[in-house]
Formats: C-alpha cells, structure tokens, sequence
C-alpha cells in the first residue's frame, strides 16, 4: 500500500465535504478528499434536485449571521462558475400562527432587520388562489428565500477545487483514521493518506464518532416526492414560491412544479425510521411514505390530482438538539468534526466549508460557531 502525504484531508465528499475541499483549495493548501462513492452521489443526503434557501431562520436566530455570509459565498460559487446554482423564487412559510415554527420565525424577524411580509389567509387567497389554507392561519412571505439546485452545488465545489489543485479519490473507502504526531493518518481500502489536519465531514457516516464523544445522535430516512397531473401548471415556478407549512406541529416543505418531474413534497420532522446502517437505506417507496404527502396535497393544493413522478431517499443526521457539530476534535487537535446537520444543513454549505477550514488551518474561525461546539453536549 502506497503512502501519500497531502497538508489536508477531507473524508467525505457531499455537500459539506466538497465545500471544504473547495476552501482548501482556494487557500493554496495540498488537499485531497476521500468518496466512497460519486460525486454528486444518491447514497447520503445531498441529493434530490432542490434544497430550500433561506435567511430568517425559525430554528435559531443565531444562524442568521451564517446565512449572510453563505449568501454571499453562494454568490462568488455562482460567478465562479457562470451557471445558476440558486433560484431566487421566495419562500411562502404558513402556518397556524401558535406553532413552534410560526413562533421561531416572528422571533427571528424581531430579533434581525431581514425583509418579509405578514400575509393572513384573505391575503394568501388573493396571491396565490390555487394553494388553500384554513382561515385562521397566517404566513411570512421572505423574498430572499429559493431553492439551490443540490447536485449542481456539490459538482461546482468539486470541480472548482480539482481545478484548485485538489484530488478527489472517488469510490473508495475510509477503513480508519487516528493521530500520529502532530499529524494525522487515514487508512482506506486502497492507500495510506498521512496529512498535517484532517477534516471528518462524512454525513451519517459521522454517527459512530458522534456517539464516541457523547452526542447521541442518529440517522433516519427521508423521502422526497414529485408530483404531476391534472392542475399541476397552477403551482408551476412563476405562479408559486417555494413554501413551509406548518400543518400544526407537522412540517412539510416543497417547491414549484418544474419539467420533468412536477411539484415537490416531503414531510419534515414526523417519521423517524432509524437507519442503523447507512449502507442499507431503503431507497424503495414504503406504504407509509405517501399517505400523509398525499393528505397536504389535498387539503393545501386542491387543484392539483396528483400522480406520483418521482420519488427519492435521504438520511437527516440528527443531534438531540437538531443543531450542527462544527469543532475541532477534543481528543486530537489536527481533527475538525462537521455533522449533525439535522436535515436542515445543505443552504449553509458554502460558509460550514470555510469554518472547517478556518478551524483545520488556523484553529479558530470569523463566524459565530460557539453555539454548535461539542462542548454543550457535555
């Protein structure tokens, strides 16, 4: 077995992990990334077409400042490479106004001056006519919001970190990793990497780490579902946003119907189904995938008849507190962790890719991560 010294390794390539490769790259560092299988791959969690954009954020006001500076990296990724990467086409988030979300996201607005407009249901109707809501819900409109076009933003970062001088060794497999000296060894099933700083940004792949330094965290499955039929055209892109509701404390999240596939649906934070090993998702449609898609569809989207176009697997990566791990290892210094990113991780790559390096080169980064350490786990 070969022995290969790089300034840096990344161990997974996904959305977090090319962007690391990425920042790497662009600051002169020797690095490569280790994927055991595509870029751009359907296996993990950044996949699927659309993921949602947005900057007030019902989570946590404290991403905010994050997302400011994501937007903006997104926007040097974008004229970096010359094609769209993010679709600015606004978020609609709805819901009864005395739920969870609705209360984070009025705080988050109290908390940062981000436009947005308050809309109730008479207002909604007169907007968007064809998407149904009770009368005693309300929505936030946010003109910032959109969708990033996922596999496109993962091919740009890697492509543009080869382009940087990086190597990326695709298809191949991480037997093991730990500290040696100041530095680092990484195993696979092809060669032996020896670095001065290693970077772990491997989606549910992370979960046994998490659980060796107390974050008991898991990986479960997620479906994705596209629609078409009679009435689709009515929610097409130009006649609806990308929208969140918050049908009580049940969350679904979607995107206008576009060619070929049709509109978007996916429930948010119902079904857990455990994945225990991520090399056995279960990518196939199980009965109890649809029926509560289908019910939002009917009740929300009333002239649409849907016909399922398209379906897709992911895996969420939840902490308990379903916030991001972004520190630097606290057994080995030469490690930075980034995982955990509870299904709600993927707008924030460009800016978690320059934390990361940020902690692996300098040991301390510009933006305000204090309250994604390892250490409130403690």
């Amino acid at each position: 077995m070969g022995v290969e010294q790089y300034d840096a390794i990344v161990v997974g390539a996904g959305g977090m992990g090319s962007a690391a490769l990425y920042h790497l790259a662009r600051r002169g560092v020797r690095a490569c990334a280790v994927e055991r299988f595509a870029i751009a791959h359907d296996r993990g969690s950044s996949h699927g077409d659309t993921r949602i954009i947005r900057k007030a954020y019902l989570e946590h006001p404290d991403y905010v400042p994050l997302l400011h500076r994501a937007y903006t990296l997104w926007e040097e990724l974008e004229a970096e490479g010359g094609e769209e990467l993010f679709a600015r086409v606004g978020l609609l988030l709805a819901g009864d106004p005395g739920t969870e979300a609705m209360r984070g996201q009025e705080a988050c607005y109290r908390q940062h001056d981000l436009p947005h407009e308050t809309l109730d249901a008479d207002e909604l109707a007169n907007r968007y006519p064809d998407f149904s809501l009770p009368p005693d819900y309300s929505a936030f409109y946010d003109p910032l919001g959109g969708f990033l076009r996922v596999e496109d933003c993962v091919r740009r970062h890697a492509d543009l970190a080869r382009a940087y001088g990086a190597v990326i060794y695709e298809g191949e497999v991480v037997r093991s990793w730990r500290g040696e000296g100041d530095g680092v060894v990484v195993e696979t099933d092809r060669r032996r990497l020896c670095a001065d700083r290693l970077i772990l940004s491997a989606g549910a792949w992370a979960v046994p780490e998490l659980h060796r330094l107390g974050v008991s965290a898991r990986a479960v499955r997620k479906v994705q579902l596209w629609y078409g039929g009679r009435g689709v055209e009515r929610y097409r892109q130009g006649e609806l946003p990308c929208f969140f509701i918050a049908d009580g404390e049940h969350y679904f999240y979607g995107f206008p119907a576009q060619e070929p596939w049709g509109l978007k649906l996916a429930e948010h934070n119902i079904s857990h189904d455990v994945v225990d090993n991520p090399l056995e998702l279960d990518c196939e449609l199980r009965p109890n995938d649809e029926p509560r898609v289908l019910d939002v569809l009917s009740r929300f989207f009333p002239a649409l008849e849907p016909q399922l176009k398209k379906h897709v697997a992911c895996m969420y990566t939840l902490t308990p507190d379903e916030h991001f791990v972004l520190d630097i290892h606290p057994e080995c210094p030469a490690v930075v962790l980034g995982a955990g990113f509870s299904g709600h991780g993927f707008k924030f790559a460009t800016v978690v890719g320059e934390i990361l390096t940020e902690l692996a080169l300098d040991g301390k980064t510009r933006q305000p991560i204090e309250f994604l350490g390892l250490s409130r786990f403690a």
